[in-house]
């Protein structure tokens, strides 16, 4: 196999290529940190990593999938979580309505998003930059600081361990199951692929695409606000700072599952292969003792590497 034809599998077979290459890491890992790497306790720890970004990369998925993306994914989780810790601390909430009120808060966030987009047909890229920076400003001038010491009866959320694994792994778990059944069975999620290849054509066959994609926002808001709802009970404290940098992880891991910038392909499998592979690889430089820094380097160079594997797929599609 000539190295076209393989750098062409590799792009177009994108699941396959990710279960080898997380196999290849934990090997090597394995070999080379025998005492650090392949351990329950670190199991957990590369699991529970997962939880936060494979939530959010469920929704970010359906987007990518009709054509859209969120860039405000990290303003809406944190003010989900400081919302959460407001109702549960100040406003006497018991802790599930409190839970379920950051959920929705996000929700919220995620009409906004999606009324720009479809209703004032502002580029989800503009749209969502600015609502980044709005809900990052807000939720500073709502809570300050952020909320600390929310109590034991919130933290049960995120502390709650299973077979040796706390509970947000679980809750991720679960929404990369309902959303792989979803959007591969249901003829709603369906559209998302229909709008991501063709939107007017998708418009002309009977599609109401602006209701489509704004429900899709609206469910990327209510993913963000659960795993910011999560955070902060994982952590007993909703901090402002909360979710800095994760639109840049999402994002890689969707691509590198198989997304296209383009819009039309992806599946959400392929992206929870993609987050595994993001913790891993975190994981492996931590262990490793790499810089801060130069994993951040990492992580975009991983992204550029992925965009270019979908720019070679779609020009071998053309050829």
């Amino acid at each position: 196999m000539n190295g076209n034809k393989l750098i062409n599998r590799i792009a177009t077979d994108r699941p396959l290529f990710l279960i080898g290459l997380n196999l290849a890491l934990i090997v090597g890992m394995s070999v080379l940190r025998p005492d650090t790497f392949p351990t329950s306790g670190n199991a957990a720890v590369v699991l529970l990593d997962t939880a936060q970004t494979g939530i959010l990369a469920c929704g970010m998925m359906v987007l990518m999938i009709a054509g859209m993306f969120d860039l405000s994914i990290g303003g809406i989780l944190a003010f989900s979580g400081i919302i959460a810790g407001l109702c549960v601390k100040y406003f006497g909430f018991p802790p599930i309505p409190a839970f379920l009120a950051g959920c929705l808060w996000g929700g919220v966030l995620g009409s906004i998003n999606g009324v720009l987009v479809t209703r004032f047909k502002i580029n989800a890229l503009i749209a969502t930059l600015a609502t980044l920076s709005i809900y990052r400003g807000g939720l500073q001038l709502v809570s300050g600081a952020g909320v600390t010491n929310l109590g034991n009866g919130y933290t049960v959320f995120g502390q709650t361990q299973f077979l040796g694994i706390y509970s947000p792994f679980w809750f991720m778990a679960a929404i990369v199951v309902l959303f792989a059944f979803l959007v591969s069975r249901t003829r709603f999620f369906r559209q998302a692929y229909y709008i991501g290849g063709n939107a007017r054509a998708a418009k002309l066959s009977g599609i109401n695409v602006n209701r489509t994609v704004f429900i899709f926002f609206v469910i990327m808001g209510l993913l963000a606000g659960l795993a910011g709802a999560l955070l902060a009970s994982r952590l007993n404290t909703a901090v402002v700072l909360a979710g800095q940098g994760v639109e840049l992880k999402v994002i890689t891991a969707v691509v590198l599952g198989g997304a296209s910038l383009s819009g039309g392909v992806g599946t959400i499998h392929g992206a929870f292969l993609g987050v595994l592979l993001m913790a891993l690889l975190q994981n492996a430089m931590i262990i490793a003792g790499i810089n801060p820094f130069w994993q951040l380097i990492v992580v975009g160079v991983v992204l550029l590497i992925s965009v270019g594997l979908d720019q070679f797929a779609r020009s071998s599609t053309r050829a």
